[in-house]
């Protein structure tokens, strides 16, 4: 059987100027206005249950017993974890930058990326988990 060459990839591209923050004073800041990601199309189902189970993590009651914290811990890295390799395997480019406006490790260089991710800010990691869950729902062309 000959090798078969992959030539293209299903994606999509999310502009990222639709993420917000507003700040104390009640003024709106867009951290990465102009910059984009390039999602992988299509969304395996064990991803969205990851996502749907990460989404449903809540914070500890102040009275949770040392066994709930200790498996709400638990919890939570394994589902940290799967997130970021969720994230690492459906972005396949991106230009982002830091507050610096330095451009961030791109998807190829896959440990500096990795890294990147772990670096990320939790409305970052959000905004990239819905963005990232988009792409189950964007219909083939």
């Amino acid at each position: 059987m000959a090798d078969k060459e992959r030539k293209y990839v299903p994606s999509f591209v999310a502009h990222s100027d639709d993420m917000v923050l507003t700040d104390e004073d009640g003024n709106e800041q867009h951290p990465h206005a102009g910059e984009w990601v390039r999602f992988r199309k299509g969304v395996k189902m064990s991803v969205m249950r990851l996502v749907a189970r990460a989404t449903g993590l809540h914070d500890l009651p102040d009275d949770a017993t040392p066994e709930q914290q200790a498996e709400m811990g638990a919890e939570y890295v394994e589902v940290s974890e799967g997130i970021i390799r969720a994230i690492r395997g459906q972005v396949l480019d991106w230009n982002w930058t830091d507050e610096d406006w330095e451009p961030m490790p791109k998807p190829a260089d896959s440990e500096a990326f990795t890294e990147t991710l772990w670096n990320l800010a939790d409305y970052e990691i959000a905004w990239l988990q819905q963005h990232m869950s988009d792409g189950a729902s964007v219909p083939k062309n």
